[in-house]
């Protein structure tokens, strides 16, 4: 098949050439794509729209000519993949489109590049489905091993803009469409073939500027993101020193009001009033214990982390279970592990508040050779959203949640694993810390 001798009116071959080209098509769709069924479903609703392709093309090419097919396989084609990956993708519909969109125009650029290779190197019907299997083949490996991780990490960093930016590609397919065919098919007249290498050199150019575009994005949102955790961190820093300012003003007080309660009850003992004595002895006791200093760890600063958040939790009548062991000093910031773990309690206590019966909060730690482990379950009868990474997605719409982003922030610092699962009533967070110890 070549410039020359396009086989335009062999229904079979054309046929063949359209399903092959499609599903080829759905293969660079798929490797960009994050679907919301499973593999199955997926493959059964291509092979329909693969059953519609074969018999819509038969038909029009049998009745109408192989040209009028080609001047309307937009709408018979390519609006019912975009329409059927779209219902299928858990992206929104602005990104949708314009991965959709984009596959869609270089598919049409590939399948005309692959008509000119076969040409130039004058193959038949066989080489050409060769090449055109070979170049798809190609593009699909390509797509999928070096662009799909990071155009799904981009694309859920960046939510804005994804509206107007599906404009351009929709535009360039139908503009090359349009200069493909009419007022004749192109492979009647070769030298339409410098229209469309200019045409693919402002695709080129525009496609620079849209991802120089979508950078910018992600860099603002990224310094926007380190802004909310540095915040956070900050609110978090200020909320431990207010608590253990006034745990320490109270000892403070109570030291200097031990003297006055030891000079009472010597002025007792002295005069004999022994039962003064004791209630003077019994408002000490009381005093004292008005004031919990806690101890869960020898760090000062997680410890107060853990009296602020799980005094907290007993405040509100949750139940706390601990069997806490602070990591190793030196190995990482103590601060920084604190504000982790103050997010990590703070989750847990929110997600405590919404339910309506009692519950309870598990936190637990322990060294693994060479790992410290920390685990911290609260109870949770609702069903918690996670991503296809398996963390949590805010309720807000804003993806994690600035608590979890700040957690996900410690455990990229640290080369910490983190974990999140639910079951048997409860979520649970785990983070597994390498120590690298000597």
């Amino acid at each position: 098949m070549t410039l020359g001798n396009f086989c335009e009116n062999s229904i079979v071959v054309n046929i063949i050439r359209v399903i092959l080209i499609t599903s080829l098509t759905l293969g660079m769709m798929s490797s960009l794509a994050s679907f919301k069924y499973h593999a199955r479903k997926v493959l059964c609703l291509f092979g329909i729209y693969l059953l519609w392709i074969g018999v819509s093309t038969g038909l029009i090419i049998h009745f109408a000519g192989f040209f009028t097919f080609t001047r309307c396989m937009f709408f018979t084609i390519s609006v019912p993949a975009i329409a059927l990956a779209y219902a299928m993708d858990c992206n929104s519909p602005a990104l949708s489109v314009f991965n959709y969109a984009t596959q869609v125009m270089f598919s049409y650029i590939l399948a005309i590049a692959t008509l000119l290779i076969n040409t130039a190197v004058q193959g038949g019907i066989i080489s050409y489905f060769l090449i055109l299997t070979a170049a798809y083949a190609l593009a699909i490996f390509l797509e999928y091993r070096y662009l799909r991780r990071p155009f799904l990490e981009l694309t859920k960093a960046v939510q804005i803009g994804w509206g107007s930016l599906s404009l351009i590609p929709v535009f360039f397919t139908a503009l090359l469409l349009f200069v493909v065919n009419y007022p004749i098919y192109y492979t009647k007249e070769p030298k339409r073939i410098l229209y469309l290498g200019g045409i693919l050199l402002l695709i080129l150019v525009v496609y620079v500027f849209v991802y120089q575009s979508i950078l910018r994005q992600y860099q603002f949102q990224m310094i926007s993101h380190q802004k909310d955790i540095l915040t956070l961190q900050v609110s978090k820093m200020e909320t431990q020193a207010r608590n253990m300012y006034a745990t320490e003003e109270k000892l403070r007080i109570l030291r200097h009001d031990i003297r006055h309660f030891a000079n009472i009850m010597n002025t007792c003992l002295q005069n004999g009033s022994v039962d003064e004595a004791r209630q003077v002895l019994s408002e000490l006791e009381t005093a004292v214990g008005k004031i919990k200093v806690r101890t869960y760890c020898q760090d000062y600063t997680i410890n107060a982390v853990l009296t602020f958040y799980l005094e907290l939790a007993e405040n509100e009548g949750i139940t706390v279970q601990t069997s806490f062991l602070a990591p190793p000093s030196g190995r990482f910031s103590s601060l920084s592990f604190s504000i982790a773990l103050a997010n990590a309690l703070e989750n847990a206590l929110n997600a405590c508040k919404n339910e309506s019966g009692p519950c309870v909060v598990k936190l637990k730690s322990r060294m693994v050779g060479r790992q410290y482990l920390m685990e911290l379950s609260n109870t949770c009868s609702k069903t918690i959203l996670l991503d296809k990474d398996g963390l949590p997605v805010s309720r807000k719409g804003n993806n994690h949640g600035i608590g979890t982003r700040s957690i996900l922030s410690f455990a990229k610092e640290t080369n910490a694993m983190v974990n999140f699962l639910q079951e048997k009533g409860f979520f649970t967070l785990q983070i597994i810390l390498p120590l690298n110890l000597p």
